[in-house]
């Protein structure tokens, strides 16, 4: 008997190393694999601009009144001030961002209840191995917050505060996260309410819990604050350009961002009405799929349910989105699944229904069968599609330059161009290679030097004829040659100005981030 038990607990021992240094190993393979994407990046607006944010701003108090216009919260803006306070490099970020994604895919790898092939195929899947890691956003920061929030959740039988203080972080990443964060403080409170009916209970005190509250509240209202924008902004419309009509469109098109976040590899188009009603009811079939699957589960059902809801409200209202943002469908999947791993099956719900109708309880209780034992099948197909995507991207990422902005910047400087006095146009596609030069640029659409682009009402749009003037002006006063840097090709002539053509960078996966070089010279100047 004491050789058996030698035995199994050896056994048990071994498997336990295994298992470790199997999740160890993905660990290392993930770092690895993202560190050489990352290294490879060519960083576009979007992700340059913060920095250039926290680089530029003479002050805190400037740089708190700067990211206001950006229409997200504080966090990874204070986490970009607090970099440029060690470093001017653009390249810091990255490597901060890349760290932020480890510890992410770390804490789903080592704490999940996931099985081995599930949790191989999310770390490749699109989101971790390339959106949420990749490009340095806010949106990586914000899922760690959600994983965080997964991995302590049985912290709330003794205390509320770690979820509390998580709560308040995630909301204070991004809208999106603004959205979960308040989902999943409403199954905590709900499950408080009626934790007899639930049969839960916490040894958490009424002091701890109003604390917890407090705190989680604090979180959300700061995060309001910096998400409301300044009445002078024109990102998104500012705080008036809301979509409240009835519109059956932009209905089918909110629905379709189902299909957009869990299958990635075959993408309805916005633009043809029979796609989106085709990929409507696909989308519907897949929201109708995941209730069943978690059915028995209703607090993880519960959060699966108010959290999609209130993504789909946002997109349909305010912003339509692209993968970054309406990916947090397929997040809010997974959370529930792991959230749902917490709990018992209970027939709470079937029970409920049986009260209303035996034969809907009846109906519901045959294909929540059937979604139990396709569960996995399901679970992986939507995996492996993940992968492909994720390959796809990585991969197009290594080929073509996410953006020209880098290698239009190590143009500029190689070639010594950056001694000229440069013009760029449009401002906000410009602001990178302001990044990469690490040096302001002068923007007609500001008519001053700038690096980020803040927008807002004082931004006017320029043309070539604009430009003329501007430049003709510039070279009157400073008695300089202009590099002009631009988006697109420039078609402005003037008799007062010779405009030779340099070069052109045309390989870059934004369609707007292609730029042409010219150098322009006064007529009068002699060749």
């Amino acid at each position: 008997m004491i050789l058996k038990e030698n035995f199994l607990s050896q056994l048990s021992s071994s498997d336990y190393h295994k298992n470790k240094s199997f999740e160890i190993g993905l660990i290392i393979v993930f770092a690895l694999i993202t560190f050489i994407g990352i290294l490879n990046h060519a960083m576009w607006r979007d992700e340059l601009n913060g920095w250039l944010i926290a680089r530029d701003s003479y002050s805190f108090i400037h740089f708190f009144s700067n990211i206001k216009y950006e229409g997200h919260p504080l966090i990874w803006y204070v986490c970009l001030w607090f970099l440029n306070q060690i470093t001017g490099n653009p390249l810091g970020m990255q490597i901060f961002h890349w760290l932020i994604a480890v510890t992410t895919i770390a804490i789903f790898i080592l704490f999940s209840p996931f099985t081995k092939t599930q949790k191989i195929l999310f770390t490749f899947g699109y989101l971790p191995l390339y959106e949420y890691s990749i490009i340095s956003r806010n949106y990586c920061i914000g899922i760690l917050s959600i994983f965080l929030f997964c991995t302590c959740f049985e912290t709330r039988y003794k205390s509320y505060l770690p979820l509390g203080f998580i709560l308040a972080i995630m909301a204070n990443t991004n809208a999106y996260c603004l959205l979960i964060s308040l989902a999943l403080g409403f199954i905590l409170t709900i499950e408080y309410i009626f934790r007899r009916y639930f049969q839960y209970q916490t040894n958490a005190n009424q002091y701890n819990i109003l604390f917890s509250l407090t705190i989680f509240l604090i979180g959300i209202i700061i995060s309001v604050l910096m998400l409301l924008p300044p009445a002078d902004s024109t990102l998104q419309g500012g705080a008036s350009q809301w979509f409240f009509q009835l519109d059956f469109n932009r209905l089918t098109q909110t629905i379709t961002r189902v299909w957009r976040s869990y299958i990635l590899v075959i993408i309805p188009s916005d633009s043809k009405p029979i796609d989106l009603f085709i990929f409507s009811f696909f989308s519907l079939a897949l929201l109708a799929f995941s209730i069943l699957i978690l059915i028995r589960k209703p607090m993880a059902l519960l959060f699966y349910l108010v959290g999609s809801l209130e993504i789909l409200a946002f997109t349909y209202a305010k912003f339509l989105g692209s993968q970054r943002h309406y990916g947090h469908l397929y997040i809010i999947f997974i959370t529930a699944l792991w959230i749902g791993h917490y709990y018992i099956n209970s027939t709470v719900i079937i029970t409920f229904l049986k009260s209303i109708s035996y034969q809907l309880s009846k109906t519901i209780s045959h294909w929540t069968s059937f979604a139990s034992h396709h569960k996995k099948s399901f679970l992986l197909i939507i995996l492996w599609l993940q992968v492909i995507a994720g390959i796809v991207a990585f991969s197009r990422d290594l080929i073509t330059p996410y953006s020209s902005s880098k290698v239009t910047a190590e143009f500029i400087k190689n070639n010594e161009l950056s001694k000229h006095f440069i013009v760029g146009s449009e401002d906000f596609t410009i602001a990178p290679i302001s990044g990469y030069l690490n040096q302001k640029i002068y923007y007609p659409e500001i008519q001053e030097f700038g690096s980020y682009v803040l927008f807002k009402n004082e931004r006017i749009s320029v043309n070539d004829d604009d430009i003329i003037n501007q430049m003709t002006q510039l070279i009157a006063k400073e008695n300089k040659d202009i590099l002009l840097i631009m988006n697109r090709t420039f078609l402005g002539q003037s008799s007062d100005l010779k405009i030779k053509f340099i070069e052109k960078f045309t390989q870059s996966f934004i369609y707007n981030e292609k730029y042409y070089l010219y150098l322009v010279q006064s007529s009068s100047k002699s060749s």
